[in-house]
């Protein structure tokens, strides 16, 4: 991992010394050959390197969830290279305009590199996958989505998708490096001994205890979540065999389509994890990449739970699912509880590595930026250079602990909702259990033929079971 920092940041060097025009004894289409290289080269180091920290960090838990919510990483990696390097419309790309010169003279590794590239693309960039991409980046406006594509993500499954991602880019990497090194000479080898900066982390003072206390916020909330989904999928399955139209209920809609609850638990779920990666590296890029995971997770989910901008905070989870719920509920307590935490997320709304974008799209795209006007991996390694104070650690670490804070609040909001859900579903389910034991009374009054009765009895047992666990059971 550390050489592939080396090479990124002996990349940079190159490009500089392109730009101020330092390389005169190459001529002006050589210089604009190179230039693509490589730019090429950085991009496809940096993937690679964020595929190596990847592998590290799923490599060191042995939770399920923890394993799954960091490999969904390399499906945005994996998507995000093959996008930069062969594209979706049909349109060229950088990659394919360097590799008509370089056929010429490497044909069969070209030729290699193509059908691993076909076959990728095959197996893996389709819609589905770019789904996939979307709700491992970004998250989703629909906990659904986000579950049941998060279903897709294995350890089985990512370890293929990365190997045959590796059989094109790894070739690549290897050719564009050969190029560099027989277009630079010695300009190469002398890159090569210029030290490298590594960037340094102010303490954040945390107590192991708190770090501790992570493995079983992870354990409990992803078990959580795991039976929740467990559940809505039982449930449908057998309201389908029934052919009963769950849309038609308001409750299992809050479930289906705007369970914030669920929203809430991932958020906090994907920092814990992130936040256990970094504190579990070894390597400075390691420390540095899973640190630059933890910016993106504390972004895109402060952004959906609260967001940056105060003017559209009326439709954010906090207010929809929290503050709207306390103030209906009139508890004073919670209101003050709800409060104090508002007071610590304004606070955060202002902080320059929690709500920095152009960082975030660095730290996930591949290729050119186009606000920025410069390649994602030069944007990555000024990152990378830079040192990390003390208060922006303390920042996500603090979102990580209001995060925390608000799980424990959105429960005791739930024990409000709760109670009244309980009673009107009651009242629907005792008016459901009262049409059954008519419709069943009917049915068995007027059916005659045994095997008419016995199908009637077997979609009976189906309906008293799907009642049960809806917590109606028929006497």
């Amino acid at each position: 991992m550390e050489s592939l920092y080396k090479e990124l940041f002996m990349d940079n060097g190159f490009m500089a010394a392109i730009e101020r025009g330092l390389l005169k004894e190459l001529s002006d289409e050589e210089v604009e050959y190179l230039n693509k290289v490589v730019r090429l080269h950085a991009n496809i180091c940096y993937a690679h390197l964020c595929m190596c920290v990847q592998i590290r960090a799923s490599l060191t838990t042995t939770i399920g969830v923890e394993k799954q919510y960091i490999i969904r990483r390399g499906v945005v990696t994996d998507h995000e290279m093959y996008k930069y390097l062969y594209g979706f419309n049909g349109k060229s790309t950088p990659w394919l305009k360097v590799e008509q010169v370089l056929r010429q003279k490497y044909p069969t590794e070209c030729t290699a590199i193509s059908s691993a590239a076909a076959a990728y693309r095959d197996n893996y960039a389709q819609d589905a996958d770019g789904t996939l991409r979307d709700v491992a980046k970004h998250f989703s406006n629909n906990p659904r989505e986000f579950f049941t594509n998060m279903e897709d993500v294995n350890e089985r499954n990512v370890t293929d998708r990365t190997a045959a991602a590796m059989a094109f880019l790894q070739p690549i990497h290897t050719l564009l490096t050969t190029e560099l090194k027989e277009k630079l000479g010695k300009a190469y080898d002398l890159a090569l001994l210029t030290p490298m900066p590594q960037q340094t982390f102010e303490s954040v003072g945390l107590q192991q205890d708190k770090i501790d206390a992570l493995e079983k916020g992870v354990m409990k909330y992803g078990g959580i979540v795991n039976s929740v989904m467990r559940m809505v999928k039982t449930v449908e399955e057998k309201s389908g065999e029934l052919h009963l139209n769950l849309t038609q209920s308001n409750h299992w809609n809050d479930i289906m389509e705007d369970n914030i609850g669920l929203h809430i638990l991932y958020i906090d779920l994907d920092l814990m994890i992130t936040f256990r990666a970094f504190t579990r590296s070894e390597m400075f890029v390691e420390f540095s990449q899973n640190l630059a995971y933890m910016i993106v997770s504390a972004h895109e989910g402060f952004k959906k739970l609260y967001g940056f901008d105060a003017t559209k905070r009326g439709k954010s989870f906090w207010y929809r699912a929290i503050k709207d719920e306390i103030i209906q509920s009139g508890n004073s307590q919670l209101y003050q509880e709800a409060e104090d935490i508002e007071k610590r997320l304004d606070t955060l709304a202002n902080s320059d590595i929690l709500k920095d974008e152009d960082r975030v799209v660095a730290f996930t795209h591949v290729g050119t930026i186009k606000k920025l006007q410069r390649e994602s991996s030069l944007a990555v390694l000024d990152y990378f250079i830079k040192p990390v104070c003390k208060k922006d650690l303390d920042d996500l670490t603090a979102f990580l602990w209001v995060m925390n804070d608000i799980v424990r609040l959105y429960n005791k909001v739930m024990a409000i909702s709760s109670t009244k859900i309980k009673k009107e579903t009651s009242v629907a389910l005792d008016g459901i259990k009262d049409m059954w034991k008519k419709c069943e009374k009917v049915m068995m009054d007027n059916l005659k033929d045994p095997e008419q009765i016995d199908k009637w009895k077997e979609t009976s047992d189906k309906m008293k079971d799907l009642l049960k666990k809806l917590g109606g059971e028929i006497d």
